[in-house]
């Protein structure tokens, strides 16, 4: 498909925010109603994990879109213009878009979606007096109470306890990790270790293999090392914390007879990548493998809700979105709601403030977007997805769920 709708040729400062009074008569509502922010978007559109990036820009430009519909019709509120910067899901493509944004007099962001890109631009965010708000970051590590980053899902604390109780139900008593070595999957790994071994597991050393791996042969080679040397291959998994070089790990694993006879694990870096189900040899791996990923889940109460956008964003990128793209969506109704309160960014203090408390108050359709005191959002609620056979090609399926401490499987 063509991705042209994402980008367009305009001068950068042009897209940053200015207020314009194109009305006759100069009225104040219809004046506020033309006040238009730039609001940066930092996602991965070309590199890994570029499910989400997609997902996410045509959700803001959906919510984008409604809130200028309100605008028009109330001739009051803000309308929004996003500055788009392909990150390829690489830190320091991160920072050099938010400095570029800054310069253009950009001071809300939304995005990145990996750890490794956050903890990057932190330090700039605070520094300039930048908000931040993340959909996919979930490194605790950032869980950091008074900066500017926020995140508008759960910290991998909340998802170890998922992934771990899922893993304790099917009888797991040995975990071999095999993880990414970047800030959200080096945390991912950390967590899962702590929780799986407060419950009596154990976990061996694992491998963690460098973002820029290609060749994943020596990382497959130990990991099977290491389950054939557990007590019990019956009670022994893998887990797996990464991104699209799922379909690498994959194919350099299924010839292996011990982890192809392994039960694997994942993480939310996989759950409804496009990339694994079209590999058909990778998708045939996780297939066999169980491999059920965690992810932020969406409600089902609030279905009504969500399934229209959902829906609409599939329409549009022919991938399924996820809650983490959905929650992007919600961010910027509490942008909105936030800039409504303090009349627009003037006091950058009072704006974050503001958006707190907004973000504290509101229900989207991913449900309620309260944070905790580190800015990282409260809900827990997950769902498990894998890859699976359906009609002759290969898809992702939900294969359960984790609400309130309670696991439930279809």
């Amino acid at each position: 498909m063509s991705f042209r709708f994402f980008f367009r040729t305009l001068t950068c400062c042009a897209l940053a925010f200015f207020l314009a009074d194109r009305g006759a008569g100069g009225q104040s509502a219809r004046l506020h109603s033309q006040r238009e922010f730039g609001v940066g978007v930092l996602v991965s559109l070309t590199g890994s994990w570029s499910s989400l990036g997609q997902n996410t820009v045509v959700a803001l430009q959906i919510a984008a879109k409604q809130l200028e519909a309100t605008a028009r019709t109330q001739h009051g509120g803000y309308r929004f213009r996003l500055l788009v910067r392909d990150t390829q899901l690489d830190p320091s493509l991160a920072l050099a878009a938010i400095k570029d944004l800054d310069k253009c007099g950009v001071k809300i962001v939304i995005g990145p979606q990996s750890s490794a890109e956050v903890a990057m631009i932190k330090p700039y965010a605070d520094a300039h007096n930048m908000l931040v708000i993340s959909q996919g970051s979930t490194a605790s590590s950032l869980a950091i109470p008074g900066d500017n980053i926020f995140r508008f899902c759960p910290n991998d604390m909340r998802e170890a306890e998922p992934i771990v109780a899922l893993m304790w139900h099917d009888g797991i008593r040995t975990i071999v990790p095999l993880w990414r070595n970047d800030a959200g999957n080096n945390g991912l790994h950390d967590s899962v270790q702590s929780a799986f071994q407060s419950l009596g597991g154990a976990v061996t050393p694992g491998y963690r293999y460098e973002p820029t791996t290609t060749d994943f042969s020596a990382a497959t080679a130990a990991v099977a090392t290491q389950v054939a040397a557990a007590s019990d291959a019956s009670t022994t998994a893998i887990y797996l914390a990464a991104f699209d070089e799922v379909v690498d790990v994959f194919q350099s694993s299924q010839a292996n007879a011990t982890l192809s006879a392994t039960v694997w694990y994942g993480s939310d870096g996989v759950a409804l990548s496009a990339v694994l189900p079209a590999d058909s040899t990778a998708a045939a791996f996780a297939a066999n493998a169980g491999y059920p990923n965690p992810i932020f889940g969406l409600d089902d109460a609030l279905q009504s809700e969500w399934q229209p956008i959902s829906d609409a964003i599939e329409a549009r990128t022919g991938i399924t979105p996820d809650a983490f793209a959905l929650s992007a969506y919600d961010a910027l109704f509490v942008v909105q709601r936030a800039l409504q309160d303090t009349g627009g960014m003037k006091i950058f203090v009072n704006f974050k403030a503001a958006f707190v408390n907004e973000a504290n108050a509101y229900v989207g359709i991913t449900g309620s977007t309260a944070l905790d005191s580190a800015g990282d959002r409260l809900n827990g609620d997950f769902d498990f997805w894998a890859v699976r056979l359906i009609s002759g090609s290969y898809g992702w399926v939900r294969v359960g769920t984790y609400s309130n401490g309670t696991l439930t499987l279809f």
